[in-house]
């Protein structure tokens, strides 16, 4: 059992799986018992904690800072929706993480540290100059103000559980997938921009050699 846990810890990310998971139940509960979002974040707290456990237990994997993010954050937000019998404390929860992340990226930005570079970097093998790589902190954490801000409008107009979970697990993942979709693209495309101009000031330093060498043979002789 232990050696089955290390190789799958070495092969995948077994806490966000977990997450994962867990969402997985939410949604279903939501879906399959009535919708009604109190059960639904009834599933999702008591899901939540048996992932840290098992997580923790089986896999000796330690969690990220976003995926501890998100489940202080479910069980802390959760919790209350539970003892209060109300939903608005786990809808209240999109926005706060939301804000929590893009903080966590402007300060990032001004650390001089992109995720993105981490993430795409190398799965798309490309090299860009650092200020570049960090720009795309401010356009994410403006993405991710503007869906905390959505997510509020919701809440605050008092619209449908039915509607915010459309939001929540329709329109806001397919937003975050285009998003990252022309992401990669405006980085490839940078990244051929930039190839560019280093292959084209090494064919003017290799002229510049060239010119240099004929201009010397010509006083030599």
């Amino acid at each position: 059992m232990e050696e089955l846990s290390r190789v799958l810890s070495k092969k995948s990310n077994i806490p966000q799986i977990l997450l994962g998971a867990c969402t997985a139940i939410f949604l279903g509960t939501y879906l399959f018992f009535g919708r009604d979002l109190v059960l639904a974040t009834k599933a999702l707290v008591y899901s939540s904690a048996i992932a840290l456990l098992v997580s923790g237990l089986f896999f000796r994997q330690s969690m990220r800072r976003n995926d501890w993010l998100i489940l202080s954050a479910t069980l802390i937000f959760g919790t209350m929706t539970i003892v209060f019998d109300n939903e608005v404390f786990i809808q209240w929860r999109t926005s706060i993480v939301n804000i929590l992340i893009a903080i966590g990226l402007v300060g990032m930005f001004y650390l001089k540290k992109s995720p993105i570079k981490m993430i795409f970097g190398k799965t798309l093998d490309i090299e860009l100059p650092e200020h570049e790589w960090l720009r795309t902190n401010l356009w994410w954490a403006a993405y991710m103000l503007v869906m905390a801000a959505l997510n509020a409008v919701i809440i605050l107009l008092g619209l449908s559980s039915e509607i915010w979970m459309s939001f929540k697990m329709v329109i806001n993942p397919l937003l975050t997938f285009v998003l990252a979709i022309l992401l990669m693209v405006h980085l490839v495309k940078k990244g051929k921009h930039y190839e560019a101009i280093k292959r084209s000031e090494v064919e003017v330093a290799d002229d510049k050699s060239h010119l240099l060498a004929e201009s010397e043979r010509d006083k030599k002789s």
